[in-house]
């Protein structure tokens, strides 16, 4: 059982302060993602995991043991870099073997006693095949890195993490230098191999997509601060506040402001009638009534044609300023006066660009944040 543990951990360079006091647990064989914009701690965390940063203050802890002092070498952990990191002089299965070579062994396992010793040469050849065909590179053992794509490299870089069988993994973006189908196609093996070798991961991506399908749970990063830890489902569809509403989704979610009068959200030009548990917590929650955010993806409006039971009070007239076809997917850019927002409609719309036309919203997945913390006042 390998958890890993960040306990009021904080990090400092001179006086910029880079992570806040945050805390996370890792459980045994837990995919969990870091994710955040640029600049926001994300790579710093896991650096500190992976003992490349001292922290300045609080505990890191892989499995039972804290290893705030321990070098990164004895941590039992592979790192996975951005930029592959292969050795270019070398040939593949050279770099699959070269950190078995360097590292040493123990005798027996089950004995605590035993002395360590280097791998035996039919030791490193068989756990170097064996990663080669998890990975299914066996033909490419012979090449050099200059011989191969992107996406064998990555392979590569992957496999000398594998056949190291540490017990967690670092992916510092690993996969950012792809494409965009190979990106997406390395996800699902990235994903299915975590599954099958069971050993605990930390990926670190600004990549929201990568972050929904990847993680067991998802730990959002703003300003060095663990904003929300949750389930992809959960950080989709209860944000905590409205930053993580914002990162998390594509497109993003539409923030409109505007006041609560009785029970209807109202801005200069229209308005949208609550539901009742909404207000009631709006009510209890809000700073200020006068002050709020309504958020709703654009996935929740609808073209009225093709919305089912479309109430009256949730329908705003709009002017369509933008229309991109996706095939699987219509998005409108629209306004109202001088508010835009967008709507993802059914493929058989006929809006058009200059076009009127009524949205309908649904208000069951409408969120609702406060104008001056910014905290989700309907969960």
């Amino acid at each position: 059982m390998t958890e890993v543990k960040m306990e009021n951990v904080t990090k400092r360079f001179g006086d910029k302060l880079v992570l806040d006091n945050i805390n996370i647990n890792i459980a045994d064989k837990e995919l969990v993602v870091f994710v955040g914009p640029s600049g926001c701690g994300k790579s710093t965390a896991m650096r500190c995991v992976a003992g490349l940063e001292e922290i300045t203050s609080g505990k890191v802890y892989i499995g039972d043991k804290v290893v705030n002092i321990m070098p990164s070498k004895d941590r039992d952990i592979a790192f996975i870099f951005q930029n592959y990191a292969l050795y270019p002089h070398m040939t593949v299965y050279d770099n699959l073997a070269f950190g078995l070579r360097a590292r040493k062994s123990i005798v027996d396992v089950d004995d605590p006693k035993a002395k360590p010793r280097k791998f035996r040469p039919d030791e490193i050849d068989e756990k170097v095949k064996v990663a080669a065909r998890i990975l299914k590179i066996e033909d490419l053992l012979k090449r050099k890195p200059t011989e191969l794509s992107g996406g064998q490299q990555q392979r590569v870089a992957m496999g000398r993490a594998i056949v190291r069988q540490p017990k967690v993994f670092l992916m510092d973006e690993p996969l950012s230098n792809l494409d965009a189908k190979l990106r997406s196609h390395m996800r699902t093996e990235l994903k299915r191999l975590q599954i099958d070798l069971g050993v605990t991961t930390i990926y670190v991506t600004h990549d929201q997509a990568e972050a929904m399908t990847l993680g067991d749970r998802i730990a959002c990063m703003h300003e060095g601060i663990f904003q929300q830890i949750g389930t992809p489902e959960e950080v989709y569809d209860k944000p905590v506040n409205k930053f993580v509403a914002g990162f998390i989704g594509s497109p993003s979610m539409n923030f409109i402001e505007g006041k609560l009068d009785g029970s209807d959200f109202v801005t200069p030009v229209f308005s949208l009638n609550l539901p009742e548990s909404m207000v009631t917590s709006i009510l209890k929650n809000a700073t200020d009534v006068n002050n709020i955010i309504l958020g709703i993806r654009p996935e929740d409006i609808e073209d009225r044609e093709f919305a089912l039971n479309p109430s009256v009070e949730n329908i705003v007239a709009v002017k369509v300023m933008v229309r991109e076809n996706y095939g699987s997917d219509i998005f409108l850019s629209v306004l109202v006066d001088s508010i835009e927002f967008n709507a993802r409609v059914n493929t058989a719309t006929t809006a058009s660009v200059d076009q009127r036309m009524d949205l309908v919203f649904d208000m069951s997945r409408v969120h609702i944040f406060d104008g001056k913390t910014e905290k989700n006042l309907t969960i």
